[in-house]
């Protein structure tokens, strides 16, 4: 069963800074095609980079932050999301703004408020709501376990990417294995000094 959105299509693929763009913003865009939409990192005509999902009922959302995305994510300041008709852009809808002056700056650079945004909107055909929970087991033996309960596709999806980070970010963990997402939802395997975390996303049976 096909758990993830296809790729999109273009003459862009084998392009260098394409490649390093979807790359680099892959944590915004792997949340959106697990929710069952094809997405991808569009050039605009002056020459700005932003995130585009396809909804599948004539509108797209739009995904930058103050201005255009930098190359480099840790540039980015907060996110603005934008919902657009496909063939006539100029009839939009600000989701969501947590850049520095937008009414959801309070959250900053998080992804998880950004996609839980996107999760509610009403779109037809949603992709089935998913569990993340961890497994830490230590070298001695003793193991405790976390869930975040159920949620949409891509606020659950993003919430791993977030607990991944923690782990190796400020955690000192390193990332041993990672499902290929061709194969599933999200697993991945960590190790600091014998100690193992196991993060998972799980479908809900609700």
């Amino acid at each position: 069963m096909t758990t993830i959105a296809a790729l999109s299509d273009h003459n862009r693929l084998n392009d260098p800074l394409w490649q390093r763009l979807f790359h680099n913003y892959g944590h915004v865009i792997t949340p959106l095609r697990y929710a069952g939409w094809v997405t991808d990192v569009e050039t605009g005509s002056g020459g700005e980079f932003f995130v585009r999902a396809d909804l599948r009922d004539g509108t797209e959302v739009i995904i930058a932050s103050e201005h255009s995305l930098p190359v480099d994510p840790t540039e980015v300041s907060g996110w603005t999301a934008v919902r657009q008709d496909t063939e006539n852009p100029s009839t939009h809808t600000v989701l969501y703004d947590s850049t520095p002056n937008g009414p959801q700056r309070h959250h900053g650079t998080s992804l998880i408020p950004l996609m839980a945004r996107i999760d509610s909107l009403d779109v037809p055909g949603h992709a089935p709501r998913l569990i993340v929970s961890a497994t830490h087991t230590a070298p001695y033996g003793a193991s405790h376990n976390q869930t975040a309960g159920i949620e949409d596709p891509a606020t659950a999806i993003a919430r791993f990417a977030e607990w991944s980070w923690r782990l190796t970010g400020h955690e000192g963990y390193r990332r041993v294995w990672q499902r290929p997402e061709q194969e599933g939802y999200p697993m991945a395997l960590f190790e600091n000094a014998g100690h193992i975390a196991t993060v998972r996303v799980t479908r809900s049976n609700d």
